[in-house]
């Protein structure tokens, strides 16, 4: 009987232990910690896309590889910040500290001025009471047309937009700054603070040096927290300035082909400034002692000991940010490497701080078939999209200095480097974007030498702002 009873026992043991073990392999969270321990124990695959999401924003991170070798000691650490719609129950306006900035110069007469004219009246028709907005205007000289003013009389502001008068040179950045000096009048953190800048000229007048131009936009969203978009009108503004102006001032850019389009693209900026989800955007990564940073792809950064910081501010419905960064180990060092990657910010949902937080590892393996096999197609696909994108600018830039056979040779090496990344264009609807836009500039310029000078304006213009909206995530 007591044999009869011990079996009995026994075989309940083993079928809760046989229980037990089925419930582990069969649910995926079971042998999936949020959290893994931080001591190299095997199984812990850290490079498979580790995300987090709340409040309708959500953060992704991964290494391109899992391990590296002697060998192979350069590597790619990619972050990806997405924002959701704005959700129904959101009925809060999120008010808006703008200041429209456009451009009367002499080259704006007619058809321009009026569009202009009709797109700034038009955003005074969007906003609210709650608002706040400035109008200036520039040539050789710089105008406050409206100081900065809540938005209650409507009719008054326009009224003034129409009495704007075409004139002068070109002053690009006085005007900026003029706008920047408004916008920071009313400044608040609870607000969208950006200036819109509207040019169809050459900066000629006043600061004109890019890299002095860049150091101004970067030093106010930075200390000020005022981003710019700019939009460049026609073909005879500078892209490149303008371009960058967006890209270190947190803001976007757009070309405007034709001047019955700036209504249209300035509604475009106007409704993805009304549709926030979250503010005081902060990305930072911490990186082991052992690795050293070549470059961060995608954002301004600044680095303070093992930290990265990347000023993200403002998060707008179905936004996405991305950021790659290249890195290297150091020789002497084969330990684990740990990067822990915290995104803070206000959601518009609930106004308390909010933290995401992910944390991936890689490993050292002295087997280069290990390395081989440990390849992230995700993170994989976004470096083949910066270096497209990089390359494809590169060529831009020849043939904006008149050096036509270098340009056709970078665009089809780059060709060339795509066709070897065809499983992950496959896969991946940004590389395909990046894959077409090369083939249609390398058939653009066959003949570029010959080609009309206005024609090339165009071709540039509408080339590099593809190029910008694919880097910047925005097509």
């Amino acid at each position: 009987m007591k044999q009869q009873t011990m079996l009995g026992i026994l075989f309940f043991a083993g079928l809760l232990g046989i229980l037990s073990l089925s419930s582990f392999y069969f649910n995926p969270s079971s042998h999936q910690p949020q959290d893994a321990p931080d001591n190299g124990t095997s199984g812990y695959n850290s490079n498979n896309k580790q995300s987090q999401s709340r409040d309708g924003i959500s953060v992704a991170t991964g290494f391109e590889n899992d391990f590296y070798t002697n060998s192979f000691r350069d590597g790619y650490f990619y972050v990806e910040v997405n924002a959701d719609n704005r959700h129904e129950s959101i009925i809060e306006h999120i008010p808006l500290n703008i200041s429209v900035v456009i451009d009367r110069s002499g080259s704006m007469a007619g058809e321009k001025m009026r569009n202009a004219k009709q797109a700034a009246k038009h955003i005074v028709d969007q906003l609210s009471s709650d608002d706040y907005l400035s109008v200036v205007i520039y040539d050789g000289s710089i105008d406050v047309l409206q100081s900065t003013v809540a938005v209650r009389n409507k009719e008054m502001i326009k009224r003034k937009i129409d009495g704007i008068t075409d004139r002068g040179g070109t002053n690009l950045m006085g005007g900026a700054m003029k706008g920047y000096e408004e916008v920071k009048r009313y400044y608040k953190p609870g607000y969208v603070n950006r200036v819109l800048l509207l040019s169809d000229g050459q900066a000629n007048e006043g600061i004109t040096d890019p890299y002095q131009i860049e150091k101004i936009v970067r030093r106010q969203i930075h200390e000020n927290g005022i981003s710019i978009s700019t939009f460049g009108l026609g073909n005879d503004y500078n892209e490149d300035l303008m371009t960058a102006m967006a890209e270190k001032g947190s803001g976007n850019y757009y070309f405007i082909d034709h001047a019955e389009k700036i209504a249209g693209i300035f509604s475009k900026e106007l409704n993805g400034l009304l549709d926030i989800v979250a503010k005081q955007t902060t990305l930072t990564i911490t990186i082991p002692e052992d690795v050293n940073i070549d470059r961060v792809y995608g954002f301004n950064h600044t680095q303070t000991g093992r930290q990265l910081s990347i000023q993200m501010h403002d998060l707008f419905a179905n936004e996405t940010k991305g950021v790659l960064i290249r890195y290297h180990v150091n020789r002497a060092i084969n330990s684990t490497l740990n990067f822990a990657t915290r995104l803070s910010y206000q959601p518009v949902s609930t106004r308390e701080a909010s933290v995401l937080s992910t944390r991936n590892r890689c490993e050292f393996t002295s087997s280069n078939n290990m390395y081989n096999e440990h390849y992230n197609e995700w993170v994989s696909a976004q470096v083949a999209l910066y270096h497209s994108n990089e390359q494809l600018e590169i060529a831009m830039k020849e043939v904006d200095k008149g050096n036509y056979q270098q340009a056709k040779e970078i665009v089809k090496k780059n060709k060339e480097y795509m066709a070897t990344k065809a499983p992950l264009v496959e896969k991946s609807v940004e590389l395909k974007k990046a894959e077409s836009a090369n083939a249609v500039y390398e058939e653009k310029i066959v003949n570029v030498e010959n080609m009309d000078v206005e024609d090339k304006k165009y071709l540039q213009k509408a080339s590099k702002s593809s190029n910008y909206e694919i880097r910047t995530k925005k097509k």
